[in-house]
C-alpha cells in the first residue's frame, strides 16, 4: 500500500526538484521563522474552537491563548531577528478572523486526521483544519491560510480532502473553502460529483507519473523564496539571479 498526502501532490505540481528533495532523497526541511508563527496560529484556532465553550469565546480570549503559546516558544526563537514583526502579523491575522467569522460556531471537527484507501493500493492521508456541517446536513471543508488570497486559486489539494472525508465519514462534502487570515477574505467552491470525480482521476494520473519519474527539473518562480529546501537547492545561483532581476 503506497501512501500519499494532498501536500505531496501539490509539491509535485509546483516543482519536481523540490519533490525529489522532499520525497525521494528525504532531505530535512529547513523551516522559516514564519512557518513557526503560522503553525501557532493554526493551533490556537484549533484549541479555541475545540476547548473553549461557545459562550466564553471572545477576541480577548483568543489573543490570550496566542500570547501564551507565543511566549512558550523557545528563547532562541524569540531572540531571532524579525520575530516581533511575525508576532504582530499573527495578532492581526487573529483580529481579522474575529472581524469576519463567527466565534460562536460549533465545527463538526477540527484538526481531523484521516487516512483512506482512495484506490486499490493507494492510501490518502492528511489533517484538515476544520469541517463544518451545513444546514442541509452536508459537510464544508475549511482550510486556514496565513497569507493573502492569490490571483489564481489552486483547489486541487482541498478537493482531495473532500474525497478523504466522504470515504472516511460516509457524508457528502458540498463545499470547500480557503479562509485567508491576512485579509479576512474567503474563497469557496461548490463541490458536485463531477468535480470530485475529476479530482480523483487527476490524482491517479499523478500517482502513475510519480511512479515512473526519473527526471526532476526545477520550476524557478516566486515560490522558491519560501521553499524549505532552498538551502540545499542546486539551482540557488539561478534563483538568486531571478529574484534580483524580477523583484521577488
Amino acid at each position: 500500500m503506497t501512501r500519499y498526502s494532498p501536500l505531496r501532490f501539490r509539491v509535485f505540481d509546483t516543482c519536481r526538484l523540490r519533490y525529489r528533495y522532499q520525497y525521494v532523497d528525504r532531505i530535512a526541511a529547513r523551516l522559516r521563522p514564519a512557518d513557526t508563527a503560522g503553525t501557532l496560529v493554526h493551533r490556537v484556532l484549533c484549541d479555541f474552537f475545540s476547548k473553549v465553550e461557545p459562550g466564553q469565546r471572545s477576541e480577548e480570549r483568543l489573543i490570550a491563548m496566542f500570547e501564551a503559546g507565543w511566549f512558550a516558544l523557545s528563547p532562541r526563537y524569540l531572540r531571532m531577528a524579525g520575530v516581533e514583526r511575525l508576532r504582530e502579523a499573527s495578532l492581526q491575522q487573529l483580529h481579522n478572523f474575529v472581524q469576519h467569522h463567527d466565534l460562536g460556531a460549533e465545527p463538526f471537527a477540527v484538526e481531523a486526521y484521516l487516512q483512506v484507501e482512495a484506490a486499490p493500493g493507494i492510501t490518502l492521508f492528511g489533517r484538515l483544519d476544520r469541517i463544518d456541517e451545513e444546514a442541509d446536513g452536508t459537510l464544508h471543508i475549511i482550510d486556514y491560510k496565513t497569507g493573502e488570497q492569490p490571483e489564481e486559486i489552486d483547489a486541487r489539494q482541498i478537493r482531495l480532502y473532500a474525497i478523504m472525508v466522504e470515504r472516511e465519514l460516509g457524508r457528502t462534502v458540498s463545499k470547500a473553502s480557503f479562509w485567508y487570515l491576512d485579509t479576512g477574505s474567503t474563497w469557496t467552491e461548490e463541490l458536485d460529483e463531477s468535480v470530485k470525480r475529476l479530482a480523483l482521476q487527476d490524482m491517479l494520473a499523478a500517482v502513475e507519473e510519480m511512479q515512473q519519474l526519473t527526471d526532476f527539473p526545477a520550476t524557478i518562480a516566486p515560490h522558491c523564496a519560501h521553499c524549505p529546501y532552498l538551502y540545499a537547492c542546486e539551482e540557488r545561483p539561478e534563483i538568486r539571479r531571478r529574484r534580483g532581476a524580477e523583484g521577488w
